[in-house]
């Protein structure tokens, strides 16, 4: 009986793969930006930051920043303005987007409270309230006032 003995040169090739995809969203990532809050919350976790460093950056104690990412409370003027700017964005559609949205986001903006904007206006404060919750529709006067006001 006759053994054959095959021995083969193998070379070993060395292949490096990349495999490229998407990072997979934080569990607490919004589903849906409809608020200021979830637009807070998708910056912080984009940039890695944890609440209490935000908290730091904007001024205030943890627990605010967790209240308005939960959309338990709505921030005011003056922190609106700061988170404004830690996004880097005005979280709406700016052509798209009615009357009121615009008109409440350019008061933040300026880091204006609505009395702040009623007294530029030369109006009562209800006025600028219900024309930021759409209950009323600003007339002419109001209109060119806004827009004097603005430019």
């Amino acid at each position: 009986m006759l053994l054959y003995s095959i021995f083969l040169r193998v070379r070993c090739i060395v292949v490096k793969l990349r495999f490229v995809t998407k990072k997979p969203k934080h569990k607490d990532y919004p589903k849906e930006l409809k608020t200021l809050g979830d637009h807070l919350r998708k910056v912080r976790l984009d940039r890695g930051f944890s609440q209490p460093e935000v908290a730091k950056i904007l001024g205030v104690v943890t627990d605010t920043v967790t209240c308005w990412e939960l959309n338990r409370n709505t921030p005011t003027a003056k922190f609106a303005k700061k988170i404004l700017e830690f996004i880097g964005y005005i979280p709406i559609d700016w052509f798209d987007a009615p009357t009121h949205m615009k008109l409440r986001y350019v008061r933040m903006i300026t880091g204006n409270t609505q009395r702040q904007l009623a007294h530029q206006l030369k109006c009562d404060s209800t006025v600028v309230q219900k024309l930021e919750a759409a209950l009323r529709i600003p007339n002419s006067y109001v209109r060119k006032l806004i827009l004097e006001t603005f430019n």
